[in-house]
């Protein structure tokens, strides 16, 4: 079989409604009570009077624009759900994004600064950012992995980048000798996974491989470091650990279908899904624990696919689904963590669309929230982690069938990057959003094209490249992410 069948084409086809389309396969107290309420009214009046904030400064930013009114987003809810404003899920530690979705449960939110004016502070050339090229952060460097200049082909850009994160500039860089996809770090080594068959473990120092794993097929998914060892999914179902020192391989275990989207941790288990939708849960040793195929409801086709990372929240496994055709419902279901069995299927209980497209993505957890981007549509969704029935959804751009990019949450914002290839900011509390940005040119600087409106993307972008890949945030609060445009793009705040 030649690789190509391996891979999946990121362009859904023009001709057909399916969304999954292989390329490459009493008184007295009264009188008392009364004047101290008022008393203390007008103490808050004077405080608040003598200490209220000046005139906001400018914070224009040139060749930054806003999105049409035409495309101002329109929840369906405008009460705020208790406990969504900025809580991440509790770890017990420190949040850095130093893997896919920043933590092994692939949860997706961080506590950093804030953006509320975007600019971007600098643009870096990578190579192609598709869908697996998500960057990582430790501390002051940013590492990411390019599908060259051109993607699915070998090229002098194919490899791995380590960037300073406050300039963008290259620190060193890895060459490969075809695509290169997922990648996370530590301190001392970044994992990196390729279409060539191999995994590396390359030195964070100097930019050279301490051990390279030859798998013989392709290793497409987003690796995982956890207790010494680097966790990693192939095209061949397998998903295997190796030693993080020596590269060893320490055990392998199976499922159906490729591994895409790589595996989720909750520090005692591995969670890992098959294309194939057969979802296994594993010891640190390899073992099975349990082993759970997915059967779609009623009337929903047999053609279902996993793509993503599996989603860890309580006590719920969330597995994204790319199915045919478009439905009634989210393509989203929920299995219990101890065994497997299916919790929830996804409800659309707040009536936000009649037709609901492909989950290629990892939902992000806040709250008693699940939040992605929905394909089919202009929307960023949001239903209960235990119910998984629909809360709201909030506009954000045009319309677009294709959607790819798992969202970030910081700070109460939700960042999500889409198919027309603006990044967009939600604010949770208010549900709607916040600032937009655009990626899709790195000639126009931010700026939205002239031509940008409600019928802008579609299955295709009119103008520009698609922002496919999934956004990091670094501890100081700038947000990362690629472009199939071959730019990886460091967003802050204007006024920073």
């Amino acid at each position: 079989m030649s690789r190509r069948r391996d891979y999946l084409t990121f362009f859904a086809n023009r001709r057909s409604r399916g969304e999954f389309i292989f390329a490459h396969d009493g008184g007295g107290r009264l009188r008392w009570i009364l004047p101290a309420i008022l008393v203390a009214a007008l103490g808050g009046l004077g405080f608040w009077w003598f200490s209220r904030p000046g005139p906001a400064p400018d914070t224009t930013v040139i060749g930054v624009t806003t999105v049409p009114t035409i495309l101002r987003p329109v929840s369906t809810s405008t009460t705020a759900i208790p406990g969504t404003e900025v809580l991440c899920p509790q770890t017990g530690e420190e949040i850095h994004w130093s893997t896919f979705k920043a933590t092994g449960a692939r949860t997706g939110c961080i506590d950093a600064p804030l953006v509320t004016t975007p600019k971007i502070l600098w643009a870096a050339k990578v190579g192609v950012q598709g869908w697996l090229n998500n960057p990582v952060v430790v501390d002051d460097t940013v590492y990411v992995a390019g599908a060259g200049t051109v993607q699915f082909e070998s090229d002098a850009a194919d490899g791995v980048y380590a960037l300073d994160v406050q300039t963008g500039n290259l620190r060193w860089f890895f060459r490969a000798s075809l695509d290169v996809n997922g990648v996370a770090a530590n301190e001392d080594i970044v994992v990196a996974t390729g279409d060539e068959g191999l995994v590396w473990g390359i030195d964070t120092g100097e930019g050279i491989a301490l051990w390279t794993a030859n798998l013989g097929v392709a290793v497409f998914s987003n690796p995982l470091i956890l207790d010494g060892l680097a966790i990693v999914g192939d095209a061949s179902g397998t998903v295997s650990a190796f030693d993080l020192e020596t590269g060893q391989r320490q055990w392998r275990a199976g499922v159906s279908g490729p591994v895409r989207g790589g595996a989720a941790f909750d520090g005692e288990t591995l969670y890992v899904a098959g294309e194939a939708l057969e979802v296994a849960a594993l010891d640190l040793q390899g073992r099975v624990i349990w082993r759970q195929t997915i059967t779609g409801r009623t009337g929903e086709g047999d053609q279902m696919r996993v793509f993503a990372a599996p989603v860890l929240v309580g006590e719920l496994v969330v597995i994204s689904l790319v199915r045919e055709e478009v439905f009634g419902e989210p393509g989203l279901v929920a299995l219990d963590r101890d065994t497997g069995a299916v919790r929830w299927w996804a409800t659309d209980a707040a009536g936000i669309k009649s037709e609901w497209g492909s989950v290629r993505s990892s939902p992000a957890v806040v709250g008693n929230l699940l939040v992605y981007g929905e394909g089919y549509s202009d929307k960023l969704v949001a239903l209960d982690t235990g119910s998984g029935q629909t809360r709201w959804a909030a506009a954000v751009g045009p319309l677009c069938y294709p959607h790819w990019s798992s969202p970030a949450v910081v700070s109460g914002q939700v960042i999500l990057p889409r198919f027309d290839g603006g990044l967009y900011a939600v604010d949770l509390a208010a549900q709607e959003l916040a600032w937009s940005i655009y990626l899709g040119q790195e000639a126009l600087d931010g700026a939205f094209p002239p031509d940008y409106d409600s019928g802008f993307c579609e299955w295709q972008p009119r103008v520009g490249a698609s922002l496919l890949a999934s956004p990091a945030v670094a501890d100081n609060g700038i947000i990362l992410v690629g472009s199939l445009e071959g730019y990886l793009y460091a967003v802050g705040d204007a006024a920073w």
